[in-house]
Formats: C-alpha cells, sequence, structure tokens
C-alpha cells in the first residue's frame, strides 16, 4: 500500500507539472496582457511607460523563462498577486474555494446517497415498471439543462411560491442554509441521473456473474445475494466515477453559480480568464487539477479497499 501509495503522488506530482507549463503557456498567449488592459483604459500612458511596465512585470522576456520564474516562487509558496482583486492569490482563493466546497460537497453527497439506491433498485427488477420509471427519471436528469432546471427552480420557488432566496450566500443575513437550497436542488438532479445510470449498468453486470449464480443456487436471499456479494464488485466502475467528480468539489460549476450568484471557483476562474488575470487563473486552475489528480488517487485507493485481490503495479496491472 505504501508504495502504491507513493507511486501515484509521483505520478500526480509529474502530470501537474506538465498541466502547470501547458496552463501558463496558453495564458500567457492569449491576446493582450494586463500593461495592453491599463493602455486601454488610460490613453495617457506613453509607450515608454508600457515598455517600462512590462520589464517591471517581466511581460518582456521569454515565455520559458517568466514560467520558471513563477516556477520558483511558487515552490517557494509564492503564488502573486491577483490583479483584479489587487490581493495576493493566496487570500482571495480560500473564500470562493469555501463556498465552492459547500456547495459541491452536499450535491455530490445527496446525489450518491439518492442516485446509488436507485440504480440498484432499477437493476435487480430489469424490466418492471419500476425500472422503467427509474430509467426515465435518470434520462431525464441528464437531458434537461443545467441553467434551464436553475431558472426553473427560482422561477417555482423563489417568484411564484416566494419560500426560498433565488440566488446570494445570505452571508450577513442570518439566512445562509435557505441560500444553499436552491443551488443544491439544481446541481443534484443534475448529476443524479448519471449516478443512477453507472450504478444500475455496473450492478446488472454484477449480477451476470457466476459467482451470483453460485449464491443463489445455494438457496441465498435476494437482499444478501445483492448486497452481500454483487454490490462490492459493482462499486468498482463507480468509485472511478466518483473519483473524476471529485474535481469539481473545489473547481466549482460556473453555469449554476452564475445563474444562483454564488460566488465560488467556478465564477472566479471564468472571471480571472476574461480579466486576464494570469497568477490567480493559473492558480485556480492548477487547484481544480489537483484535485482531480487527488480524486484519482482515492478511486484507487477504494478499488484496493473494496476488492483486495487486486494489486497495483503488478504483472502490469
Amino acid at each position: 500500500m505504501p508504495r502504491v501509495l507513493l507511486a501515484r503522488l509521483l505520478q500526480s506530482a509529474a502530470v501537474l507539472l506538465a498541466v502547470s507549463f501547458a496552463v501558463y503557456g496558453l495564458i500567457g498567449l492569449m491576446p493582450g496582457d494586463p500593461i495592453d488592459l491599463m493602455l486601454s483604459a488610460d490613453p495617457r500612458l506613453s509607450s515608454a511607460d508600457v515598455a517600462r511596465l512590462k520589464a517591471l512585470q517581466g511581460l518582456d522576456r521569454p515565455l520559458l523563462d517568466r514560467y520558471l520564474s513563477w516556477l520558483g516562487n511558487a515552490l517557494s509558496g509564492d503564488f502573486g498577486y491577483s490583479r483584479l482583486y489587487a490581493r495576493p492569490v493566496v487570500e482571495v482563493l480560500p473564500a470562493a474555494l469555501a463556498n465552492t466546497a459547500q456547495l459541491m460537497a452536499a450535491a455530490l453527497c445527496l446525489s450518491l446517497l439518492i442516485g446509488l439506491p436507485l440504480g440498484i433498485l432499477a437493476a435487480t427488477r430489469p424490466g418492471s415498471p419500476r425500472a422503467a420509471a427509474i430509467h426515465l427519471f435518470a434520462l431525464a436528469g441528464i437531458s434537461i439543462p443545467p441553467f434551464w432546471l436553475a431558472l426553473l427552480l427560482i422561477l417555482l420557488f423563489a417568484v411564484l411560491l416566494g419560500v426560498l432566496p433565488a440566488g446570494g450566500t445570505g452571508i450577513g443575513d442570518g439566512g445562509g442554509l435557505a441560500f444553499l437550497v436552491l443551488p443544491v436542488t439544481a446541481l443534484t438532479l443534475a448529476g443524479l441521473g448519471g449516478h443512477v445510470r453507472y450504478m444500475r449498468a455496473s450492478m446488472r453486470e454484477a449480477l451476470r456473474q457466476d459467482y451470483v449464480r453460485t449464491a443463489r443456487a445455494k438457496g441465498l436471499s435476494e437482499p444478501r445475494v445483492v448486497f452481500g456479494h454483487a454490490l462490492r464488485n459493482a462499486l468498482l466502475p463507480v468509485a472511478t466515477i466518483v473519483g473524476l467528480e471529485f474535481g469539481t468539489l473545489f473547481s466549482g460549476a460556473l453555469v449554476t453559480e452564475t445563474v444562483f450568484a454564488w460566488p465560488g471557483m467556478g465564477r472566479l476562474i471564468y472571471d480571472a480568464v476574461m480579466g486576464n488575470d494570469y497568477n490567480l487563473a493559473l492558480v485556480a486552475l492548477l487547484l481544480a487539477t489537483a484535485t482531480t489528480l487527488a480524486g484519482n488517487v482515492l478511486a484507487d485507493l477504494a478499488y484496493l479497499a473494496l476488492d483486495r485481490r487486486i494489486r497495483f503495479g503488478e504483472g502490469g496491472r
């Protein structure tokens, strides 16, 4: 186990380094830079002022030199300043990160708690009216655009019924929990269909295996066959999906956060990219990448916990 974890961490570090270079290069190749934006906002700046400011910010240096300088500073804990917020990046991220983690964690937990049991119910009685209803519900959840679903929820609960706030965080109003209900509901319904379908397909495949037929032939009850024998193996593919979704816990959902005016990481990344805030955009995107890689590591560990026969790194696996 320690060797597997160390190998995965080293691989993740290499991927993160490659992604940091790619993202830095793409952001650096975007048209315009902070100095060009300052020039457009203040036409009194002369070409000499522009050249001096670019030299001061290091924007007149080759892209590779700038990246290596940024990497050295980042490894020492200095991620630079945010141009949009006029504050160090490490001071800007925590608030948006906490808002997104609160929103996305609640939505993911609810989606799993509802979706996995529904998927198991649909798989145990294929072709039944119950399975057809669950399948239709999952298909509707996948097909409905998130922004349209969010707008419907606002119209129903905030405009027509007036029982829930339409957006914001409610900080300072004493109603923070009420402000979470609509965005969490929208994200839960958006992810629920996928979890139902993944669990249904995985469980149906597990129930076709020989060991399940053997358990039934021995006279075991259906709940014991499903939950005692098939469920553990059926959860293996689902663990991969959940591990990939772990990255969204800290990268946010741009559409939902925009509709509900939720100041999370999705909005922060979008504003940083559109505002040419290099340092903030780069660190936020790398944080999203790091959490996705962490989710993959957690999925590998879940494999080992669910099926101890799995041995990573041995025999080419």
